[in-house]
């Protein structure tokens, strides 16, 4: 199939590079500027850098923007041409209703979220191993999951309507965890650590708490005072937080309070079940 890029970002131009490595044709490649889309076609390896006049003339156009420019990214398109089977972005908030012109004349709509963090440039060669979410029309689901069955690509489908739910999952996921590794280093160096210390430790406890999740289980991989039941240790760390850092006490308060209601005893009552 032949792909038009709009928006080449991150993870707009690794997508088309991924596709281009696999026997499929990039064809016009917009960013912001001409410039811009010369790099991204560097990068990937195939296209030609245009403008958004030029989009349209291929199978599938993928729309790569942030998330607040889709639609207006994709009326322009709309506007200059209706030759292309289908239109995708790939936002995980918002929903491939943006694209609702399609449905009336027959194009496929769709988004296809990859759960995958783009920072790396090398992250199109592990794409495999990276779970994708598609929603989007009958037309439009079909033609991703033809696509994604070709590639070998992993997905699962939701419904557009509960999206906000899935990517706050991802939110929480990835980037509240970048948050967290920054409130614990903040942690360790006010304790008088030294920061690279501080960091080599914190980034070994989060790879090590997720692998046990993995291996063990939630319930099975939490450890500390708050599995322990030694609460009033709990509640003398957070009284030191509140004091010094209230918004770092209020947050420890309420993770403790997930800890407790939402992972220790829901886990407890699931292996008690599984134990009958």
């Amino acid at each position: 199939m032949r792909f038009d890029i709009v928006g080449a970002g991150k993870v707009g131009k690794s997508f088309a590079k991924f596709l281009a490595s696999n026997g499929h044709e990039i064809g016009h490649v917009v960013n912001s500027s001409i410039e811009s889309s010369k790099k991204a076609v560097e990068f990937i390896g195939h296209g030609i850098p245009s403008t958004i006049n030029e989009v349209g003339k291929c199978d599938v156009v993928l729309i790569g923007t942030r998330d607040d420019a889709i639609r207006q990214t994709f009326l322009k398109v709309l506007e200059k041409s209706k030759e292309f089977k289908a239109v995708g972005h790939f936002s995980g908030a918002y929903p491939s209703s943006l694209l609702r012109e399609c449905d009336p004349i027959n194009i496929g709509r769709f988004s296809i979220h990859p759960n995958a963090s783009f920072a790396d440039p090398d992250i199109w060669k592990n794409l495999a191993s990276v779970y994708f979410i598609v929603e989007g029309n009958e037309k439009g689901r079909e033609i991703v999951k033809e696509l994604f069955s070709s590639l070998k690509l992993k997905y699962g489908e939701i419904s557009e309507s509960r999206k906000l739910f899935y990517h706050a999952g991802a939110v929480f996921a990835s980037n509240f965890i970048v948050a967290l590794l920054s409130t614990s280093r903040e942690l360790y160096t006010m304790s008088g650590l030294d920061p690279e210390i501080a960091t080599d430790i914190s980034n070994y406890l989060a790879r090590q708490a997720v692998e046990n999740v993995r291996k063990f289980g939630l319930k099975r991989a939490i450890t500390g005072p708050v599995a322990r039941g030694d609460m009033q240790l709990v509640r003398a760390e957070e009284m030191a937080l509140e004091d010094a850092v209230p918004n770092i006490g209020l947050l420890y308060h309420k993770f403790v309070e997930i800890l407790k209601e939402r992972v220790i005893e829901v886990e407890r009552e699931k292996i008690d079940q599984d134990e009958e």
